[in-house]
């Protein structure tokens, strides 16, 4: 990308601050200069950042995350916290009002420094949402503006009480996740109501080549929603990527909405899903299957339990 987006400055199609650039620091140490799990403090986070900034060749960045928190917190399936009794292995912390303030004067020495211009949070909580702007109020930092979390058709968790910290803390959504790791595509239907497309082969995509990689979404509730959904799709003349991005698109608490594509036919049918504008009748029609399957590609209880959906077999 930095390469590129020299190239297209030195032949004057466009400056720097015509594009908006937007990248996150992983708790992990993944992409850091320093290897090993971290809490964001401030070296790790500022090294994270002059590396990103190296690498994008540009001075500063417009909206730097938190990839997700550092603290003990169900992530990436789990609906619970019942399922974080016994802490998490890449924790650093449990959460102390102690700890976000550490992580907001870190986020501080990268705001004064014009290393970037806004910061928001991605994969968080009500609570982590209100700890980081009530510190970031008595501290005199700029408040996060926006959340990244997963939200799709198939997981609107996200309209609960993560929804309501947003909206009382005036962040914006800025949704992952939207067609739910493919499967709200159609392309994994076994009804196959939706053709796949010929110019990447179902066996080159990520649930084939890598199914242990986010199978939350491949959960045997989540592909039958995601039936649903792409006959209903059908039903008014969309694709059922159509269908997905519109509707998200379409809720007032998202500011942007974000999309993954690997062919240049799927960055088209992306890009159309932003014009379309969903009647009412869909709309409540969407809720409908919502109310049938509700967030299913989350689990409440057991993971191995959601993955094998016993009740379907019976």
């Amino acid at each position: 990308i930095g390469n590129w987006l020299q190239k297209r400055i030195s032949e004057g199609k466009f400056q720097r601050e015509d594009i908006y650039i937007a990248t996150k620091c992983n708790p992990s140490g993944v992409g850091a200069p320093k290897k090993g799990k971290h809490g964001f403090d401030v070296e790790n986070l500022t090294a994270s950042c002059k590396a990103s900034l190296e690498r994008l060749q540009c001075d500063y960045i417009d909206l730097y995350q938190l990839h997700w928190p550092c603290r003990d917190i169900p992530l990436f399936g789990p609906a619970s916290y019942q399922n974080i009794r016994n802490g998490r292995k890449t924790a650093v912390n449990k959460g102390e009002a102690e700890t976000f303030e550490e992580q907001v004067l870190s986020i501080k020495s990268l705001l004064d420094a014009g290393l970037i211009k806004y910061w928001g949070l991605s994969n968080e909580t009500a609570y982590g949402i209100t700890m980081f702007c009530i510190t970031c109020d008595r501290l005199g930092v700029a408040r996060p503006i926006s959340v990244q979390n997963d939200f799709s058709l198939n997981d609107r968790s996200f309209e609960g009480d993560t929804l309501e910290a947003c909206y009382r803390f005036n962040l914006v959504g800025l949704p992952y996740g939207n067609l739910s790791g493919g499967a709200l595509t159609g392309k994994y239907s076994k009804s196959k109501a939706y053709e796949h497309e010929s110019d990447r082969p179902l066996n080159e995509s990520r649930h084939v080549k890598t199914p242990d990689f986010q199978s939350r979404y491949m959960n045997p509730m989540a592909l039958k929603a995601s039936e649903k959904y792409s006959a209903l799709a059908k039903e008014y003349g969309l694709t059922p990527t159509e269908l997905a991005l519109a509707w998200s698109n379409a809720q007032w608490y998202n500011g942007s909405v974000i999309i993954g594509t690997t062919t240049v036919r799927q960055v088209q049918e992306c890009v159309n899903a932003f014009k379309i504008t969903l009647p009412d009748e869909l709309l409540r029609k969407i809720d409908e299957i919502h109310e049938e399957f509700r967030n299913p590609t989350a689990y409440y209880a057991d993971s191995k339990m959601a993955k094998n959906a016993s009740w379907l077999k019976e």
